[in-house]
């Protein structure tokens, strides 16, 4: 499944629907992706994507989640480390997320050396 449809899937999943970051012109932003393949998948071969949060910043405005692609023999296959920020699609500045934002976050897993991440230090 491809990180897009994880992210669609875990956003239906909690309520928390992409259309709302439309309604409000704001939406997330990689700043930084880390990926570790560690074995072979091939095309058409059923996978395992987890998702947990693995740093969030006080107000929200930095966060970071982890993923391992998983194999159907339960073998990791990839490990996907991703920070980001939500921005504002007009001023393309990082801006506050929403409080349904951060209600969502708190749902989600975190790992085991989950840390809190300093603020962005450029806001609108």
């Amino acid at each position: 499944m491809p990180l897009a449809t994880c992210a669609t899937a875990f956003s239906r999943n909690t309520a928390f629907l992409l259309k709302r970051f439309e309604q409000l012109g704001v939406g997330p932003i990689y700043t930084t992706i880390h990926a570790e393949f560690l074995r072979e998948v091939r095309m058409g071969e059923t996978v395992t994507i987890t998702y947990a949060l693995a740093g969030l910043s006080p107000q929200g405005t930095r966060w970071k989640v982890h993923h391992d692609v998983l194999k159907s023999n339960g073998k990791q296959a990839v490990s996907i480390d991703l920070e980001g920020a939500i921005l504002d699609l007009t001023t393309r500045k990082p801006v506050q997320p929403i409080p349904e934002l951060l209600q969502t976050f708190n749902l989600i897993s975190r790992t085991p050396d989950f840390e809190i991440l300093p603020a962005m230090r450029r806001m609108k």
